[in-house]
């Protein structure tokens, strides 16, 4: 009894640590870019109703690639007759009936209907799944986008470590210069001032951290967000500028996009539905085959019937037949069809049209929004290079006793906000530069692993 009752504590046990490891390994789990990537286009909930719609145009297709198929049903009908008069006794009868048979028909021709439906559905299908890959290419931007916001408030954290670092040495030296009578006690409660502000900086710079990983997490549809972590992407400050040829790009958008081959596709569909119209004005042949028997009982006297079953083997019939049906005059609904496919088609050409239209203006927005956000960039390098000079010189100079601390504070927020507007700028500048690879056709997550 004794052992059992060890065996069971250890198992308890060591469940306990295993549960507790993997709740370890869970909340250490630090998402690259790519799998972020990857679980949004496989997990988000827009991404899973366009693949759902996918699913129904598959259904479409199926049912339209089986109406080449004949028809067939059964029956069993029952009835009781009451009769005034029967000539074979001369008053009123009952008689009991029932019929049983298959009925089976198959469309042989109709204008190629059968043929086209199944090409529209085809084109549905394809339609459906450029939809599917428009979703994924909207969101696989939109967590790019929030995971470079993540990567920015990183460094701006950083940034306001290493200055909350040096206003702490500047405390520490001013205390040291107060005590030696150097400087007067207002200079030093300015360095305690600057320190506490710094602190505060600091905490504001951790909240935007949180608050980029918590925007991510929900853009994810995660559960919970509070164990969510990214990994770091040490993105470089001697980036450059990648050269495109605008209209290589734009032909490459053209050609790759599922927006423009969405459009495209359904321009078919639209031609399609011209032809499927036209099918209204030609005939339809359809062949019919009946298989069938019946029975009949009287509950007069005098009106004998021979059994059920020989009645059923006696009275068996084969019907074959072929009809043809011919269209006349529809009310000039064939026609009316006709013109409204047609005009379909027009609105389809157009919307296509718009749809290349908007693919260029955005590829040209991308190529714009890219040239000019590295020159933005390039500036706040210089303006850091200018500041990283003017701050040292100004620290200089207040150890030398020619500028107070309100002077070195100055030049110091200055270089502070000079590295903050590269950080946002490098970031502004790297995003740009995806959209404008996304429309040249190359991975989103290329040179961010």
């Amino acid at each position: 009894m004794t052992n059992s009752i060890v065996n069971v504590i250890m198992k308890k046990l060591f469940l306990f640590l295993f549960s507790l490891s993997m709740g370890l390994v869970s909340a250490q789990k630090k998402w690259s870019l790519l799998e972020a990537v990857t679980y949004a286009t496989e997990n988000n909930l827009n991404v899973l109703q366009s693949r759902i719609n996918e699913d129904l145009s598959a259904n479409d297709l199926e049912y339209a690639g089986n109406q080449w198929l004949p028809t067939a049903s059964g029956y069993f009908d029952n009835s009781l007759t009451i009769g005034s008069n029967h000539p074979m006794i001369n008053k009123g009868y009952q008689q009991y009936s029932n019929s049983l048979g298959l009925n089976s028909s198959i469309t042989i021709y109709n204008g190629g209907l059968l043929n086209l439906n199944k090409e529209r559905a085809s084109l549905l299908v394809e339609s459906s799944k450029y939809q599917t890959e428009s979703v994924i290419n909207d969101i696989s931007l939109m967590v790019v986008n929030y995971y470079l916001n993540v990567m920015l408030s990183r460094e701006l954290l950083e940034i306001a470590e290493g200055n909350l670092s040096i206003m702490e040495q500047q405390l520490d030296r001013s205390q040291k210069l107060f005590d030696a009578g150097s400087i007067a006690r207002a200079d030093l409660v300015q360095a305690e001032a600057n320190v506490a502000q710094e602190k505060k900086n600091l905490a504001d710079a951790k909240i935007e951290v949180e608050r980029a990983l918590f925007n991510l997490a929900t853009l994810l549809q995660l559960p919970d967000y509070r164990e969510f972590d990214v990994e770091i992407v040490n993105v470089p400050d001697d980036i450059s500028l990648g050269l495109y040829d605008l209209e290589e790009v734009v032909q490459t958008a053209y050609a790759q996009q599922p927006a423009v081959k969405k459009a495209e596709t359904d321009l078919e569909v639209a031609t399609t539905d011209i032809e499927i119209a036209e099918t209204g004005f030609k005939p339809t042949i359809t062949g019919t085959y009946n298989l069938g028997t019946n029975y009949a009982e009287y509950f007069n006297k005098g009106l004998e019937t021979e059994a059920w079953l020989s009645q059923w083997h006696d009275n068996i019939t084969n019907v074959f037949g072929l009809s043809v049906n011919i269209p006349i005059f529809e009310k000039f609904n064939n026609k009316l069809n006709v013109q409204k496919a047609k005009i379909s088609e027009s609105l389809a050409q157009n919307t296509m049209e718009q749809q290349k239209q908007i693919i260029r203006e955005n590829v040209q927005e991308a190529y714009f929004n890219a040239n000019s956000s590295y020159q933005a960039f390039e500036a706040a390098k210089e303006s850091v290079r200018s500041s990283e000079i003017s701050a040292d010189f100004a620290q200089r100079s207040f150890e030398a006793g020619k500028i107070n601390i309100y002077d070195l504070n100055i030049a110091q927020n200055n270089l502070v906000t000079a590295q903050s507007q590269m950080a946002q700028a490098k970031y502004n500048f790297i995003f740009r530069m995806k959209v404008l690879d996304f429309y040249a056709g190359r991975p989103l997550t290329e040179g961010l692993e």
